[in-house]
This record gives structure tokens, sequence and C-alpha cells, in this order.
């Protein structure tokens, strides 16, 4: 059996995982048909490079009659006769006056080779390029191309090249008066194809020829994408009737079956000394030619331009009509000939987390093209620009009525996601039958765990700004629901085959914070991050893997720009507080100091709604070995409560409770009782609980009549049903009121806030940014007291207060009897 994690195993999760996981076993004209038989149509003709579709005919003929005499492919650095023909061939069907052709084995190749001739042509070593262009991947071509994306994990950071924005011919004009000594030529696609099909305005390639032609600097057109009767005419430079001094090809020039490019050059901008010292062993391939040559002799059959242009007047046509009936889903159409766009609309803050994930991350577009694979066997693939652009390129030989096919599947998972776009998504990407292979995928070779999901590359312009980032995930069931209302339909298999999904899926970018401004006037930024992971789900894949994930999101955040970072939940109890991920670069807080100042502070408040004070009450205190529980132990011991009952957990032993204790006792005069026996608890009046369980631990303890308890813990220490008893009062602790009151971090405002009311942990995290904080806080089991002490005060300053608690009746009767 063939092993799938040997060639390009994050490929081949990532795709599976969008179900674009496809094995081909035939392509005829525009279709492709899988393992199963199923059969589907070709919309982005392979990135461009099967231009007459699959095993064209004519191309098939071509090469299985060189094969059958036997001639040879390979014949360097001697003269191919096939190439040499095709050169002839190319130089004649081009615009006038180029006349020298030299053959590669790729567009990126190609575009390597034109930056050294100019080079050496010129004397200059700068290269003028666009924003958004894409050139392709090696290190030269990335380095022309303005996807930053692409290049900043490659250290290139290369002098020699410099960039304008597309389209503007009098930011051109301005940039080459000031440098046009420097500039050795200037790279443009006639359209900006893995942008998004970015057209310019017209007269821009004739204002950019003339500008070269007056610096004496060389115009390079890359028309790898454009080229060959993509756009309704054999090279797109013929709409403005222009003619470049270079002029770059690729793709469709092989015929789907081999890799060949071409430059093309006029005679001023050609060097000898090129010619001799450049060189690639697979070029001037005499059977890739001779295949070319069918490619050129059928791309110039008479009227065969003239019927791409209309297919692509149909084309736009019909998608400008999709995009009048569903301007929910379509932003824009743009397009010509036989490359179009469709634009899809962001949802934003309002689309709920699972959209928000899944755009912020650079998906929603590949969620799509999935759910018109499985729906209407409609091959689209997304661009490769920042925006969510399907790629609409079929090859050039499809009929009209396979033109309205195309229409016909748009529409129909269009309408699909107009109205219920997260519902349909959802049940496209987590269906039953891809989910259970997703979880058990490839393994890596040394401890057969699944490997990590990597995500395509995303443009983030980091800001300076004050900025944090929190990073959370759900907490209980409910949380899917509250930040997802509009999965209220979905089963409960389906809700745990979503859950399933998303543990997959790496931290990512759910929501971007507006600013919020202090009464000081300072403000900060922010971004959530999001695991899609419940604790339960946590503790299965276990310590070591949850820990990298949440680096993960910390090495997110620092790449955004964020000088702090919170941590929620359970990824300060997985990260030891805090302990597993300092030293990467932002400030990192548990947020557990303000968690237990607001927390005893909402405590005190109760109390004083029941006119009680803690001198007077036996309190326990659930968690006292944890962070969050040993802090609210220590402000409690400080108030001088009547007694304390300090317990832990049973699995952890009373060693940790018993120093703490001793630590109490030696500091304030209170009688302090340690155990591991929940059932203690019916022998105090007032219960303040801060595990780390993940679940409800309250339930079955036989609290006396009236007790108060504040729930610090999330998910909370107690159930539904416990919080519903009318003979106890429950509060939730470690709620803040923000200094905005309107505030809120996306839908259902993260576990069901009102506006303006957060949780202390991502409270801290938004007041140290505002404080401008450079130090680590609340890392590890032993914060010190006086860190409360000064957060609470900052607290105070920036205007974050306590929740205000829901007002209580008739309890502390019972309490008084």
């Amino acid at each position: 059996m063939s092993n799938p994690s040997a060639l390009n195993p994050e490929l081949h999760r990532l795709l599976e995982l969008c179900h674009l996981d496809f094995t081909w076993v035939r392509g005829e004209g525009v279709w492709l048909y899988d393992q199963q038989g199923r059969r589907f149509l070709d919309g982005y003709a392979q990135y461009g490079a099967v231009i007459l579709g699959h095993n064209f005919p004519p191309v098939v003929a071509a090469l299985q009659e060189a094969l059958a005499a036997q001639q040879p492919a390979m014949v360097q650095p001697y003269r191919a006769p096939h190439a040499v023909a095709l050169a002839e061939k190319l130089v004649q069907l081009a615009p006038p006056g180029l006349s020298r052709c030299l053959f590669t084995t790729s567009g990126a190749e190609t575009v390597e080779a034109a930056i050294k001739l100019v080079r050496m042509r010129t004397g200059r070593s700068l290269i003028l390029s666009c924003t958004g262009s894409y050139h392709g991947k090696t290190m030269g071509a990335l380095a022309v191309s303005g996807q930053a994306r692409y290049q900043n994990d490659f250290g290139l950071v290369a002098p020699g090249f410099a960039k304008v924005p597309f389209g503007d011919s009098e930011q051109l004009a301005a940039f080459l008066h000031q440098h046009h000594q420097q500039v050795a030529a200037l790279f443009l696609e006639p359209i900006q194809g893995e942008r998004g099909v970015i057209i310019p305005p017209a007269g821009y390639l004739r204002t950019a020829r003339e500008l070269c032609s007056q610096y004496g600097i060389a115009f390079v057109l890359d028309e790898i994408q454009t080229g060959l009767g993509r756009t309704g005419q054999l090279f797109n430079c013929e709409y403005e009737d222009i003619t470049p001094d270079l002029l770059l090809l690729a793709k469709g020039l092989g015929g789907g079956i081999f890799p060949l490019g071409a430059m093309l050059v006029n005679a001023e901008f050609w060097d000898s000394r090129f010619a001799l010292n450049h060189s690639s062993t697979f070029a001037n391939n005499n059977l890739a030619c001779r295949v070319g040559l069918a490619v050129l002799n059928s791309l110039t059959e008479e009227g065969i331009m003239a019927q791409v242009a209309a297919k692509g007047t149909q084309l736009l046509n019909g998608l400008q009509q999709l995009a009048q009936r569903y301007p929910r889903t379509i932003a824009v159409v743009r397009g010509q000939g036989l490359l179009c766009a469709i634009q899809l609309r962001p949802h934003g803050a309002n689309a709920g987390l699972f959209r928000s994930y899944l755009e912020h991350q650079g998906l929603y577009a590949y969620a799509v093209a999935s759910l018109l694979a499985e729906q209407s066997a409609l091959l689209v693939l997304p661009a490769l620009g920042d925006n969510h652009v399907l790629r609409l390129a079929p090859p050039l030989i499809i009929s009209e009525a396979e033109l309205e096919q195309v229409l016909s599947s748009l529409e129909q998972v269009f309408a699909m996601l107009e109205y219920h776009a997260t519902e349909v998504l959802v049940r496209s990407l987590t269906r039953v039958a891809k989910t259970d292979a997703v979880i058990s995928l490839s393994a890596r070779h040394n401890d057969q765990q699944p490997l990590p999901i990597t995500l395509p590359p995303l443009s983030r312009c980091q800001t300076s700004e004050p900025s944090y980032a929190f990073i959370m995930h759900y907490t209980r069931p409910e949380d899917i629901l509250i930040t997802d209302p509009t999965l209220t339909r979905l089963s409960s298999q389906e809700l745990h085959h979503y859950m399933s999904y998303m543990a997959q899926m790496p931290a990512g970018v759910v929501y971007e914070v507006p600013p919020l401004r202090s009464p000081c006037g300072n403000t900060a930024k922010g971004w959530l991050i999001a695991l899609g992971m419940l604790p339960e789900m946590m503790f299965r894949r276990g310590r070591a893997q949850v820990v990298v994930e949440i680096k993960r999101a910390v090495d997110l955040a620092a790449e955004l720009g964020a000088q702090v970072v919170g941590l929620g939940a359970f990824t300060s109890t997985f990260s030891r507080r805090g302990l597993e991920v300092i030293g990467r670069g932002p400030v990192i807080t548990t947020g557990n100091a303000l968690t237990a100042g607001m927390a005893v502070a909402a405590l005190n408040q109760m109390l004083a709604q029941h006119q009680l004070g803690l001198t007077t009450v036996k309190i326990g205190i659930v968690g006292a070995s944890g962070s969050v529980g040993s802090l609210c132990s220590k402000l409690l011991a400080r108030a001088h409560p009547a007694a304390m009952i300090l317990i832990g957990n049973p699995s952890s032993g009373l060693g940790n409770l018993q120093r703490l204790s001793a630590q109490l006792a030696a500091n304030h005069s209170v009688s302090i009782d340690c155990s591991t026996d929940l059932a203690k608890l019916r022998h105090c009046n007032v219960v303040l609980s801060a595990t780390s369980a993940g679940r409800s631990v309250l339930d079955k303890v036989p609290f006396r009549h009236g007790t108060l308890i504040c729930d610090v813990a999330r998910p909370p220490d107690t159930s539904a049903q416990l919080r519903h008893r009318p003979d106890l009062t429950v509060i939730e602790g470690g709620l803040v009121a923000l200094p905005d009151p309107t505030l809120c971090f996306g839908t259902g405002n993260i576990q069901g806030f009102p506006a303006g009311i957060q949780l202390a942990c991502l409270s801290e995290t938004i007041l140290l940014t505002l404080a401008g904080e450079t130090q680590d806080r609340g890392i590890g089991d032993d914060v010190p007291l006086a860190e409360v002490d000064r957060i609470m005060a900052l607290a105070a300053m920036h205007g974050f207060k306590l929740a205000e608690l829901p007002r209580t009746v008739g309890v502390a009767v019972l309490y008084q009897s």
C-alpha cells in the first residue's frame, strides 16, 4: 500500500481536511474522473496548464507520432529540430520585433532567465514590479513578486527589487523619473491572476511601455497566465497593440503534458554573453517542443480566438447575473476571456466563530471550492491573493453547453450559501465519512501521532500600535451555539462531528477587536485566537501536543505584532500557567491575578447584599492548590474570615494544601483546615470554587441551606441544575465591566456575556496592554499577592470594574436564622 506521508504530507493532510483530496485516474477534454468513476468538470484547467483540455487529441497524436518514430527527447547541446521549429513559430506569432527565443521548463524559470538577461544587458541591478504581482516561487521570481506571504520565511530581503502599485500610471512615472538610472526592467502582468484577476485601467500597459522606452528600461511582460489565448487574444498585449521587450510564456505551452516555458526577446535587449552563459539541462526538450507546436497549431486555427472571446463574454455575463442574485455571497466578479474571478463577500464579526475562522485563515474560498466539488462536481480553486477569490479558467475548448453547466453548478451552491452559509459549510466540511478519515490521517514515522495541520501562508500586517491577543477555546458544548447561533439546526451527532473536525485545526484568528480606550487616554486593539478544542479533547490529546498548539498560537500572536498574549481557560492549565510559553516574544499573562482579585471582590459584594461580612462566615475554597484558588485563599485569609477550609484534588494529596495553610496561618490569625473531601463543604456557608476539572464537581456536595457559592471556574464547577436550586445562591466570579460598555468580542461575546462584560483573564490581557506592561504576569502556581494588588490598582486606574451582580433577596434571612 502506498505511503501518503512520503509526498508532501502537510499538503495531503490539508487537502483531506478540505475534502479536496481527489485521486484522478482519467482525463478527457474538460473532464476528470476519480477512482469511483465520478466525473468532475475542470474549471481551472490545472492552473491554466491544460488550456486545450486533458489529453487533447491533436497534442496526444503529435507526441505519439514522435515516440513511434523514436525521436530523441534530450539532445543537448545539439540542435533539436522541434525546438527550432517551435522557436520560429513563436517569433512568427508574437508581436513584431521579438526575434529571439529561449526555452525553459517552467514559468518561474522563465522569470529567472529574464532577470539575468536584463541585468546583464543593461548593467543595472534594480528590478521594478508591482504590489500584488505573482511571478513564481523560485527565489528570483519570488523577489520580483509582490506577495510578501510567500517571501517572509525564505530570507528574501535581497536588494535590487522594488515595487509600485499596480495600475497606477502616475506613481510608476514618478518612480521611474527618480530612479530610472538604476532600473534594469519593469516586470508586469497584463492581468494579476493570482491576486484575484485584477485588471488595470485601460491604457495602463501602453503608458508603461512608453515610460520604459523613454528611459531605456526593459519592458518585461509576464503572460505566463494570460498568454496563448486565455483572454481571447493569442497574447493579451494585443488588446493595447503594444510590444514588450521580453514576453514570458509557459503553462499551456506544454499542452498539459510537458513542463515548457519560453522567453521571447527583441534584439535590442538580447545579449550574446547571456546566450553562452545561461543554460538549462531540460530546456529544448525535443518532444516537449513537438507538443508545443501542436498546441500553437490548434490555437491558431481560424476562428479559435474569436470563440474564446465569445465564451468569455458568456461566462462573465453569467457570473454578473449570479452576483446580482446572491449579493450576500458574491462581492464582485471580474474577468477577461476565459480568465474570471468570483470574489466572495466576507461577513467578518457577524459571521460566527466558524465562518470567521475560515475567513481569517484564508480558508473560506477553499471551503466553497470543496462544496462546489461535493454538490456540483465542479473543480475550482482559490487565487493566491488576500481576498476570498475563486478563479475560473476552464480549458479553452469548453463548449457553450458546458459553460452553462458551470454557471448552473455555481448557482446551485451560491443559493445554498446565501442564507445558510455557516450551516451548509459545516455540514460539508465535517461530514462523517471524511471526518473519521481525517482523525486517522497519516502519522509521523517516529511516534505515530497525527501530523499538525499547516495552513497556507497569509499576508499579515504587523501592527506597531499597542495590541494584544487572547487565546481561547470552547470550554463547554454550549459555547458552540453561543458563538455560532446559526448551527442550532445541527443534530447532536453533527455537532459532535463538527467538534472532532475543529479539534484537528490549528489555532487561528477568529476576531479582530476594535481599539478600546481607557479613561487615561491609552488605547489597545486586539485579536481573539481560538483553539477548536473542548477541555476533554485536550486531556485526550495530552499535554505535549496541546502545548505545541498553544505555542503556535503565541507565535501567531507575535507575528501579528501583539505585545501581550493572554492564556484563556485550559490554555493556562496545559501550559503550566504560562511557564511553557514564556520567552517567545510577547508578554504572557494567565490573567489569574485579576481573576482572583475580581472573584474575591464579587464574593464580598454578594456578602454585602446578604448583610454578611467575611469575618462572620466559614468559607471553603475548592481548588485551593491551583493558581487562582491559592491567590483567592491568600486574599480571603487577609480579611480574617471566621474559618477556612482548603479543598484540593484527591489525586494530588494534601502536601500543597498543607504548605499553603502553614503560610496563611503564619501571616494571619485564621482557623484553617485542609481536605480533599468535598463533603466537608457542608460546614461552610460560603464557597469559592476555582478548579480546572473541566466539569461540574460540586453537584453531589451536601450544601447547607442558603449557602453562597462564587464559581470562578471555566467551564463552571456548578451545573445548571445546581445553579437553579432555590436554596442556594450561585454567582459567576471573575467577570469584569470594561471601560467601553458597548464592546463585544464577536458573535456571542465569547460566552454569551452582555456587551461590555468580559472574563477577567481577557480583561487583564487588555489592561496590561493599556499599561504598557513589559513583564510576564500570573506565571506559575505561586503568584505573589502583591501582583494582585498591583493589577487591581491598574484596573481602577483604567476603568475596569467588577461586573454588577444580580440582586438577591430573602436568602440572608436563612443565614440569620
